[in-house]
């Protein structure tokens, strides 16, 4: 029986002794395809990375600086990632369907509300329908009794004739 774990020991020791050469083979093979595509300047990632790393450095210096403030200094404030982003819209519109003035940050969400689109806007939506359904009922209405009567004057030239 000595023998036949003997055998096993041996054997394990053996498989053991291949697998960390194999993993030791892999590993020098990888590090060194590594360091020559760097070497040669054959890593296109590696671009980015170093662009990477220094608008990192940049950012980091920007927000440490006390005297440095962002929004007096730039036109557009860089984020932590280096990428510029305007300020939010201050331009004024004017609401196709109401007429009012509104600021462009805020134009699509007024424009849910005025045109009945928006979660909160059924409400809202129904009664200015309505209200303007009945403002256009009662314009048609005097125009067609303006229409039945004439233009002013026209009945007296009616009665001369």
């Amino acid at each position: 029986m000595s023998n036949a774990e003997d055998n096993k020991s041996s054997h394990d020791q053996l498989s053991s002794q291949v697998f960390l050469d194999l993993v030791d083979s892999v590993i020098a093979d990888v590090a060194s395809e590594c360091h020559r595509v760097a070497r040669l300047g054959l890593d296109r990632d590696l671009e980015v990375v170093e662009e990477e790393l220094r608008l990192s450095v940049e950012a980091r210096a920007k927000v440490a600086d006390p005297s440095n403030n962002l929004e007096t200094n730039t036109k557009y404030v860089v984020d932590i990632f280096g990428q510029s982003h305007p300020p939010v819209a201050t331009e004024v519109f004017n609401c196709m369907n109401c007429g009012r003035q509104i600021v462009a940050g805020r134009f699509a969400p007024h424009l849910e509300r005025c045109m009945g689109k928006g979660r909160k806007a059924r409400a809202k939506a129904t009664r200015s329908t309505t209200a303007s359904q009945n403002r256009n009922s009662r314009r048609s209405t005097s125009d067609n009794n303006q229409l039945a009567s004439g233009p002013p004057g026209f009945e007296e030239n009616v009665r001369r004739a």
